[in-house]
């Protein structure tokens, strides 16, 4: 009788480690908390340096709007109403996986919302750090 390898699994036992697994990211989710909610620099200068309608909104007035669709379709699929829209982080604890299953569907505004809300977390930290 040989060593069992990786491939040998049942799919019960796949299921059982993907469960151990998404269990575990679950937990790890509920524990993360924003540092602190961002607040745009008090210096005029600093301020003018960040050109959010010029560099943001005016490039990418589709992808805005299509990302802040899927924000409220989640948000409706999580229980939530346009009135009580928000993120809902303990259930988004995996950005990377999710953002890159949804590139394989092609779905792009799923994709660039896992981006962003990769991005938001990783910024945090950063911040975090430097705190």
């Amino acid at each position: 009788m040989g060593t069992r390898r990786l491939n040998d699994a049942s799919p019960r036992e796949w299921d059982r480690a993907a469960k151990k697994i998404a269990d575990a990211a679950v937990e790890e989710a509920k524990s993360y908390q924003p540092i602190k909610p961002y607040k745009l620099p008090v210096d005029a200068k600093a301020r003018k340096a960040i050109p959010v309608y010029t560099g943001f909104f005016k490039y990418f007035p589709r992808a805005i709007a299509e990302v802040s669709r899927i924000s409220l379709i989640g948000g409706i699929q999580h229980g939530q109403t346009p009135e009580t829209l928000h993120w809902d982080r303990p259930l988004s604890g995996d950005e990377l996986d999710a953002m890159l299953r949804h590139m394989l569907d092609g779905d792009w505004g799923q994709v660039a919302w896992r981006a962003l809300a990769n991005l938001e977390k990783h910024l945090e930290r950063e911040e975090g750090e430097k705190v």
